[in-house]
């Protein structure tokens, strides 16, 4: 059984004579897959091994996270997305086919605005078209002083409140395993990305007027993106919505749903 992304496989260029690390399997169209906060490109195993039998399959440790180095004291989205296509142009890929994960979501939406002839379509994960509202621009700044004062204690905070609580025993080894991914990131890495994430633009536009196939996948018990406000994102538009159980890492708390959506969405738009 081929095994997907051993850290010593991992290929790299440079973007801004930044080190960027990546994983490249897989024939025919491209899905580039873009982990969420706190993550890595390792979150994408499981997905990865099951699209690279249809598609050249590309997931990337974003900047400050995964063996990727960090780029500035803020990583904005479109300093995320920008990196997103320098890698692209350097394998001479024309199209691909966006599927983000939380942070990886806003990415892939400020990559389709930036870079609309180079997308094919876009799947968002337990993600939001929004920019932050006041109160949660507050609690970024909240969470920068924890991991200032202690980085372990946060992540390990912040990791179990994304699970949904049934899944804290059904999947124990996963959140482990996850948990553990999380505390390889880097001080300045979190600290980038929350401030990146806290001065995002909306996006909602896109969701509408975006010359591309789209897909929504929300959980009923994500507490970071709340289902209401998934729902709400998506009146009136031709987003392909689904609703999934568990918390917010759709992917591990419900795999098989998630897997089935995206194979579908990609068979008639990938």
């Amino acid at each position: 059984m081929l095994i997907f992304v051993q850290k010593k496989s991992l290929k790299s260029f440079k973007f801004k004579n930044t080190p960027i690390y990546y994983n490249d399997i897989g024939k025919g169209n491209t899905v580039v897959l873009l982990h969420g906060f706190l993550e890595n490109s390792s979150m994408w195993n499981k997905m990865a091994l099951l699209l690279q039998k249809r598609y050249r399959v590309i997931a990337v440790d974003l900047l400050g996270h995964g063996k990727s180095e960090c780029y500035g004291y803020i990583h904005s989205m479109e300093d995320q997305a920008d990196m997103i296509f320098a890698l692209i142009s350097e394998l001479r890929l024309r199209k691909v086919s966006l599927i983000g994960h939380s942070m990886g979501g806003y990415i892939a939406l400020a990559f389709a605005e930036l870079y609309p002839d180079h997308v094919r379509s876009l799947t968002l994960l337990n993600s939001s078209a929004q920019a932050d509202n006041p109160e949660r621009q507050l609690n970024r700044d909240r969470a920068i002083e924890v991991v200032k004062k202690n980085s372990n204690a946060f992540i390990r905070m912040a990791t179990q409140n994304l699970f949904d609580k049934p899944s804290h025993e059904k999947f124990s080894k996963q959140i482990e395993n996850f948990t553990n991914e999380a505390l390889k990131t880097p001080l300045q890495g979190i600290i980038a990305s929350l401030e990146g994430m806290k001065i995002r633009m909306d996006r909602e536009a896109l969701l509408h007027f975006g010359p591309y196939p789209k897909m929504m996948v929300a959980s009923k018990n994500d507490t970071i993106i709340p289902l209401h406000d998934a729902e709400e994102q998506i009146k009136d538009t031709e987003v392909q919505f689904h609703i999934v159980p568990g918390g917010h890492v759709s992917t591990i708390e419900c795999f098989d749903e998630i897997a089935e959506h995206i194979q579908s969405f990609l068979k008639k738009n990938g």
